[in-house]
């Protein structure tokens, strides 16, 4: 309803976009930093500071007789002043230069760096954990779903394979579960923080590659050695960017990461001694070469530097938009469920007024999800499902589902298909949510189906839906679809199977229809009935506990209007005892049909003229306990239930106090004189 799944969809997104600008970022300062080392191997300088490289170039400048640049800016041209370099000589990298660039990657190569040693022994510490226990890397992905599954666990049965278990070794089972699944996500939190480390150092040798694949002495073999091991540091980069990755490559971190084969090793070598055998060049051929390259990786660097500086833009901005749809979606749920929290929990105890008449919910947003805690009886809160029956739970459903329509349509809430909501509410409750429908949705036009045919009576006795705004599906095939049929009036039915001679169907139509309002009766009016264990109450027992309650309550109306002096109810109950009377001693001949040991089958001979009385007679009576409106219609019920003040209708139309008046007097006392004190 309220399209949470979009809105966790969309999170995702955001968080993926968010991890992926992050990860370029990290790539991006990898490769800047790679830059500057090599702009300070070849300038020959510990650190990058203005006045040092302005040093080291105006040095060769000065050599070369070309003016000295006393202000470094971003568009600061080192090699200004003189031509273009016409000759692939004039631009050779620095003998001292190539070899720097050359001893790093050999030494690389040989020993690494500290921080990759530090990372692999992470990773490799990390991936021995996940392969000791083949567990940890599913537990990685499954970790929100053991969580739900704990929060479900209320009776002995697996909430997901219905399994039956040990209630405490299943919840034990699940939590060790979960545990290790926390594990898990700390190993895996572990691969990813090694892994950006190492990705770093491969993007740094991969660079370092590129300088040495333009020397001159690098010949077309060697090139091409050194592109496929550039290809292969590739392919190890991918690896490092998942956990299942690192986990294949383990082989490659115990045995060396860059991956070199000797056929490498030689290749660099070879380079490097043609370098070494490089003759010398002139002074000013060096400082031209120098520059040349200075400018080119100084060039590199603004260039890494601004990638950098974009990538952290955008990776700062993926960061906020991510920050900003939770914090935003966050405060408009908790805000929302602050306001339907109140609803929801009134209409919840509505229906349950009887066991749970102080509920209370809480619902609280969980990453674009719904988590709902409910009160059990004052001992603290819990999910819906571990400790409410499963009627209980289906009736929050429909609570929740009506709260939220009203929060979301507001007056534009009118029209709701309910489709066999309540299956697993009991009967009582059922009736409650009649009245909850009828009272808090009065412009609402509720569409209800249900194969429950108690239900579909509660709904008409309790006047939610007429008789002439019921239909029955009577069959249903594929060729025609359903066949409807009205569902008539009980009596208008009894009449049709009369008007056909059917009496054996209009004494069967009568029994189960008298069975059902009895026990509603009895019910609502809370008739006296003997008790029996197997609740296998005979209708002839439950209408003559109706009667007699009528008979029991009309008395107290009367009295109770007698103490309040209220005439207008004093002539009502006249009326309706009077009334009452009439149709009793009118119909006495019919009485025999109350026994219960009479049935419908011991009709079956009587004929229309003979049954027609007996309908007339019960119509009658039933009428006196259900209200005259044709826009009512219910029957008569007590409020409180436990401690009636009130027989009453719920349009209001018939009201009967039930509330005698108390007299006070008071006491009598004498006032003593001259007491000592």
């Amino acid at each position: 309803l309220l399209k949470l799944d979009d809105i966790d969809q969309t999170r995702a997104v955001l968080k993926s976009t968010e991890n992926k600008l992050n990860s370029e970022y990290t790539t991006a300062s990898a490769q800047s930093s790679s830059m500057e080392e090599s702009l300070k191997r070849h300038l020959d300088l510990p650190a990058l500071t203005t006045a040092e490289i302005l040093a080291a170039a105006n040095k060769r400048r000065t050599l070369l007789k070309l003016p000295v640049i006393l202000e470094l800016t971003k568009d600061t041209d080192l090699c200004e002043g003189f031509a273009a370099v016409g000759s692939q000589e004039q631009g050779k990298q620095t003998k001292e230069s190539a070899l720097a660039d050359i001893g790093v990657v050999l030494n690389t190569v040989a020993a690494g760096s500290e921080s990759a040693a530090t990372a692999i022994a992470t990773l490799v510490d990390n991936i021995n954990r996940v392969e000791a226990d083949a567990s940890l890397l599913p537990l990685i992905k499954r970790h929100s779903f053991l969580q739900a599954g704990l929060d479900l666990v209320s009776d002995p049965s697996c909430p997901l394979c219905d399994a039956e278990w040990d209630i405490d070794a299943l919840r034990g089972h699940l939590a060790e579960k979960l545990a290790r699944s926390r594990a898990a996500r700390e190993v895996r939190d572990n691969l990813i923080a090694a892994g950006r480390v190492l990705s770093a150092e491969v993007i740094r040798l991969r660079d370092l590659l590129t300088p040495i694949t333009k020397l001159p002495e690098t010949g077309k073999d060697a090139a091409a050695v050194l592109g496929q091991w550039s290809g292969d540091l590739q392919g190890f980069w991918n690896q490092l960017q998942s956990v299942e990755g690192m986990i294949s490559a383990k082989d490659r971190l115990a045995t060396g990461w860059a991956g070199a084969s000797q056929v490498v090793v030689d290749a660099v070598g070879e380079v490097k001694e043609k370098v070494y055998a490089r003759p010398d060049r002139s002074a000013e051929s060096e400082a031209t070469g120098f520059l040349v390259v200075a400018q080119e990786r100084l060039n590199n660097l603004r260039m890494a530097c601004r990638n950098t500086q974009d990538k952290r833009a955008s990776a700062l901005l993926g960061r906020s938009a991510y920050k900003a749809y939770c914090d935003v979606s966050e405060a408009a749920l908790v805000a929302l469920y602050e306001e339907v929290e109140e609803e929801f929990g009134a209409y919840y105890r509505a229906i349950n007024q009887d066991d749970e008449g102080e509920f209370k919910a809480k619902f609280e947003p969980a990453e674009g999800k719904l988590r709902l805690l409910v009160d059990f009886h004052k001992k603290g809160m819990f999910p819906p499902g571990a400790y409410h029956s499963e009627g209980h739970q289906d009736g929050m459903g429909v609570c929740l589902y009506l709260a939220l329509m009203r929060w979301v349509l507001g007056k534009h809430f009118t029209i709701a298909v309910l489709d066999d909501v309540v299956m697993s509410v009991d009967s009582q409750h059922r009736k409650q949510f009649c009245k909850l429908l009828k009272t808090n949705f009065p412009d609402t036009q509720f569409i209800i189906t249900t194969h429950d045919q108690v239900w579909a009576k509660q709904l008409r006795t309790e006047g939610l839906v007429s008789a002439k705004a019921s239909v029955a599906f009577d069959k249903w095939t594929v060729e025609t679809g359903p066949i409807l049929s009205e569902v008539a009036d009980v009596w208008e039915q009894i009449g049709k199977d009369l008007a056909k001679n059917e009496v054996p169907s209009a004494a069967a139509r009568l029994r189960r229809h008298l069975e059902y309002v009895a026990a509603e009766l009895a019910d609502s009016l809370g008739a006296k009935v003997k008790f029996r264990a197997d609740g296998g109450y005979d209708m002839g027992e439950l209408l003559s506990a109706v009667i007699g309650r009528q008979g029991e309550l009309l008395k107290l109306a009367a009295k109770v209007a007698k103490s309040w002096d209220d005439s207008e109810q004093m002539a009502r109950v006249s009326e309706l005892q009077s009334a009452r009377n009439t149709i009793l001693t009118a119909k006495k001949d019919e009485e025999w049909v109350i026994n219960k040991a009479i049935h419908y089958n011991e009709w079956a001979d009587l004929s229309k003229n003979d049954f027609q009385p007996v309908v007339t007679a019960f119509k009658e009576l039933l009428q006196q306990f259900r209200c005259d409106k044709p826009k009512c219609g219910v029957w008569l019920y007590l409020t409180p239930r436990f401690d009636p003040a009130d027989l009453r209708c719920s349009c209001g139309a018939f009201r009967l106090n039930l509330q005698e008046k108390t007299t006070t007097t008071a006491p009598a006392f004498k006032y003593a004189q001259n007491v000592p004190a």
